[in-house]
């Protein structure tokens, strides 16, 4: 009774026990999920304003700008002062006034860094320079506003005004465009020749470049131009529907040749000033090329919107030019490589952003990505990112803005608008970058010539443009997986077969052999694929090719050896240790395929392998490729599956075998067709795990390949996979970025593939067992 008694407490712990055990496995299965959802969860919550103030200023504003703490902002009027006003209080704190000359007004501005560059309506060119320094008194910050004149640039034999004004420069170049009111396009350049001691002698250089936006046409009159008058430009945001001027009557009468000016609405230079683009009022776009500052040329002149060109502005990098347009859209186009092109480049609308309701009047790109934000005629403001295309935010004012500014850390903007208010939304906009497109799906970025799948996270400059699709990683990943169970999954299985059907029960140790490797550190293995096998398949490659074929023919020929071989020559083995006999023909045939392998390769490969792959095949080799991660990954899942294959084989009923032995069948056929389709529930579950450890595999993966992350089926090219590139990626990921929470992403895609394919393939395993558990 005693006895009894205690194994009911016995049997009662250990179902709880069990059932204690497997809750904690569910929950910490549960927790890990979470916490890795939690990790992602970010990348789905957009923009948000965290908010929003409103000051008073007072007159035309030309241009804004804030400091990099938002603390501090200055307004440029168009009378030339400055003011710097404290964001936390209202308070106006320093005043600065331009010495622009009396009687005229800043008509037109453009932004350089913290270059201010001022057109005037007498057509006077003024560059400020505006920038903010910090003290601290103990724990506490003070932003220190600063301006100084730099220069001014006098327009030769111009008695316009300036219409707009555009510039760039560096520590020895300034280039500067401008079209003034009288129609004139002049192009304004400042060289210092570089010495072996520092800069030399400075080259001044002004051209007119009106020439170059004349259009040519037969029998044709002058086409009309449209003007924006000085009090409705401001720095590059115009206000109010362009006003129609009639041409003046021709003196000429009718001319064969004819020529007609094409008014310029806006102008954009690059930051390397080689690049000058101008829009005009009939949706064209053209391209000047200013790299000889003396003999500027036009590249092409591109049809780039139905309505007026209002307004043109640089992302970061200076590649991708925004285009914004009279009729409230907004797109993106960037010089792609164009064989049909004169120049090898032409330029292509490779993004569309949403649409405002209203003529786009002003662009301002962020400093730090490829964000911007767009204002147009009717208030409306959008938050846009180009890699991603899509509109972050949309504000609605009640009044046109004259100017706006995206702060240093695109943390904020500010806006002046038409009824004396300075308007400013602070916004929180972590991972603009992520949509389903950028993560899953093909995008256009900057420097490629069509939308590709790419993974590439850093990049040598400040101006890099993350690519983070996810798409070659995964491929990267079904393509090592599939590879590898090319390799384990036959000879697991038939390995199991043989060794529970037809091995000698004296040789079955070698089960356990077996069974050890699947204990060997995945590291271990992947720093012997990638430092000892890799350059010995690359030596004996024609070899591996020419191999199949005589292991083959060993085979054969051992098996006509066997049966000529003398009855009395065989006593003294015992039935199921034939492969002894087969094991010096396979290492013959390896041998002689060794030393035939340089012959081969000079008469059939042209003498070089590589170069007869990558020609007649079109395939690269590289050292480090899939078949010898296929090799490597093979060598590491081939334990699992056949040490579970083994046992399913083996605990098949023996009465079902003795019963097919019994009718006739021979070992292979009882072996086949009863002992196989017995067992398949069970081989099932083998090859899912082996599918499993592939796709988690990271050490191999990352030391047997070249972690390229392409999409190429090539058997003799590398790839990333996820894991790997989880490895690699996540020591230099920022804390909370944006590539940090992407490579959280690719584990839960790891983990959520792991628990489907697991779920589905036990459901499967329950029917083939309840199948088979009938025979």
């Amino acid at each position: 009774m005693k006895s009894l008694k205690r194994r009911k407490i016995a049997d009662t712990a250990a179902r709880w026990a069990i059932r204690f055990g497997g809750a904690v496995t569910v929950l910490v299965i549960l927790a890990l999920f979470v916490f890795i959802f939690l990790e992602v969860y970010p990348l789905l919550q957009g923009a948000m304003v965290t908010k929003e103030d409103a000051y008073s200023v007072h007159g035309t504003v030309m241009s804004v700008g804030v400091d990099d703490h938002q603390e501090v902002a200055y307004v440029m009027y168009n009378n030339g002062t400055v003011e710097f006003i404290s964001l936390h209080d209202g308070v106006i704190l320093k005043r600065y006034h331009v010495a622009i000359p009396n009687g005229s007004v800043i008509t037109s501005a453009d932004k350089d860094r913290n270059r201010l560059i001022l057109g005037t309506s007498d057509g006077k060119i003024f560059t400020v320079s505006i920038t903010f320094s910090e003290s601290f008194e103990g724990d506490r910050r003070a932003v220190i506003p600063e301006v100084s004149e730099e220069c001014w640039i006098p327009l030769d034999n111009q008695k316009g005004g300036i219409h707009c004004v555009t510039s760039r420069g560096d520590d020895s170049t300034t280039v500067t465009a401008v079209y003034t009111t009288d129609n004139h396009a002049v192009l304004i350049a400042s060289e210092a020749e570089k010495t072996l001691v520092g800069n030399g002698e400075k080259k001044e250089i002004q051209k007119d470049i009106t020439g170059l936006f004349i259009k040519q046409g037969l029998n044709q009159p002058s086409l009309p131009v449209f003007h924006l008058s000085q009090k409705e430009h401001t720095g590059g945001l115009a206000k109010g529907e362009p006003e129609v001027v009639q041409p003046a009557d021709n003196p000429l009468g009718t001319l064969t040749e004819q020529r007609s000016k094409t008014e310029i609405t806006s102008l954009a230079l690059d930051l390397f000033m080689e690049n000058l683009y101008a829009g005009t009022p009939s949706g064209e776009l053209f391209h000047i090329n200013i790299r000889d500052r003396e003999n500027p040329f036009l590249v092409e002149t591109v049809k780039v919107s139905e309505s007026a060109v209002t307004a043109l502005g640089f992302l970061l990098g200076d590649v991708s030019l925004v285009v914004g347009d009279a009729s409230g859209g907004v797109h993106v186009w960037m010089q792609v490589r164009d064989e049909l092109s004169s120049s090898g480049w032409a330029l292509k609308k490779v993004h569309t952003l949403a649409s405002h309701g209203a003529p786009v009047m002003g662009i301002d790109a962020s400093q730090r990505d490829k964000g911007f934000v767009t204002a147009a005629a009717d208030g409306t403001i959008h938050l846009n990112h180009a890699t991603s295309e899509q509109t972050l935010l949309k504000f609605a004012t009640d009044a046109q803005a004259s100017t706006l500014s995206f702060s240093p850390r695109a943390n904020g903007i500010m806006i002046a608008d038409a009824k004396g208010r300075l308007l400013q939304w602070h916004i929180t906009n972590p991972h603009p970058e992520t949509t389903l497109k950028t993560l899953f799906g093909r995008v256009w970025y900057e420097g490629y010539e069509k939308p590709e799948f790419v993974w590439q996270s850093t990049g040598g400059t400040d101006d890099f443009e993350p690519k983070l699709s996810l798409t070659p990683l995964i491929f990267g990943t079904i393509k090592g997986t599939i590879y590898a169970l090319i390799i384990a999954v036959p000879i697991g299985i038939f390995a199991a077969l043989y060794t529970s059907q037809f091995l000698h029960n004296s040789l079955k140790i070698i089960k356990p052999v077996i069974e050890i490797m699947a204990a060997l550190p995945s590291v271990i293995l992947g720093f012997l694929a990638g430092l000892w096998l890799a350059p010995f398949m690359e030596r004996i490659f024609p070899a591996i090719i020419i191999m199949p074929f005589f292991i083959t023919l060993s085979i054969v020929v051992a098996i006509f050896c066997w049966k000529i071989l003398p009855v009395f020559g065989k006593g003294w083995y015992r039935y199921g240790i034939e492969a002894i006999f087969l094991i010096p023909f396979i290492i013959g045939a390896v041998y002689i395929s060794i030393r035939l392998g340089g012959g081969y390769e000079a008469l059939f490969l042209e003498g070089d392998y590589r170069e007869w792959l990558s020609h007649i095949l079109g395939l690269p080799y590289d050292q480090r490729n899939a078949l010898l991660v296929g090799i490597a990954m093979g060598f590491a899942v081939i334990p699992l599956i056949f040490t579970i294959s083994e046992d399913a084989m083996s605990n098949v009923p023996n009465s079902l075998r003795s019963a097919s032995l019994a009718l006739g069948a021979t070992p292979w056929q009882t072996a086949v067709r009863v002992v196989l389709p017995t067992a398949s529930p069970g081989i099932f579950s083998a090859v899912m795990i082996g599918f499993g450890r592939a796709v988690g595999e990271t050490m191999i993966v990352l030391m047997a390949t070249g972690n390229t992350p392409i999409m190429d089926w090539n058997l003799f090219n590398g790839f990333r996979a996820l894991s790997a590139n989880i490895a690699v990626e996540i020591p230099e990921a920022p804390h909370g970025g944006t590539l940090y929470r992407v490579l959280f992403l690719a584990s839960l895609l790891l983990f959520v593939t792991t628990f489907v394919v697991n779920t589905v393939a036990e459901t499967v395993r329950q029917r083939m067992k309840l199948r088979y558990s009938k025979l």
